[in-house]
């Protein structure tokens, strides 16, 4: 994670390095064309944040060997899987977060959407789920 928060920073915080960022993109005629910032007060955007970078994993790896900072977690398969199931991991948290912020549920709904999102994900419902 905080690889991950570190090099969003430097790609983000320093604006030449953000406008250099976006050029590369348009160079390489990608689909999607920048990262999101993280904001540690919105817990959500963790997720969306993760799941940006690991979908443009390669790009930022190229961009950031431009830049003589090198990521060695990219070339390392298992960091990767471990990435992958971070963003799979909070994906799930964030779309249960918004079904039970919604209005005019009574507690019951909210027990049964929990309940549905335990039985269906085996990362949810903990040790016994192998």
């Amino acid at each position: 994670m905080n690889v991950v928060v570190k090099n969003i920073n430097f790609i983000r915080s320093r604006g030449l390095n953000h406008r250099q960022f976006q050029a590369f993109f348009d160079e390489t005629s990608a689909e999607q064309d920048d990262v999101t910032y993280y904001c540690e007060v919105r817990w959500l955007s963790k997720g969306k944040m993760m799941k940006r970078f690991h979908e443009l994993r390669n790009k930022i790896a190229d961009f950031m060997q431009i830049k003589n900072k090198p990521l060695s977690e990219l070339n390392d398969p298992k960091w990767i899987c471990d990435l992958a199931f971070l963003v799979d991991l909070t994906g799930y948290l964030n779309d249960l977060n918004l079904k039970l912020q919604k209005k005019g549920q009574l507690v019951n709904d909210l027990h049964n959407r929990f309940k549905s999102v335990s039985e269906q994900n085996p990362l949810v419902r903990g040790t016994d789920a192998a």
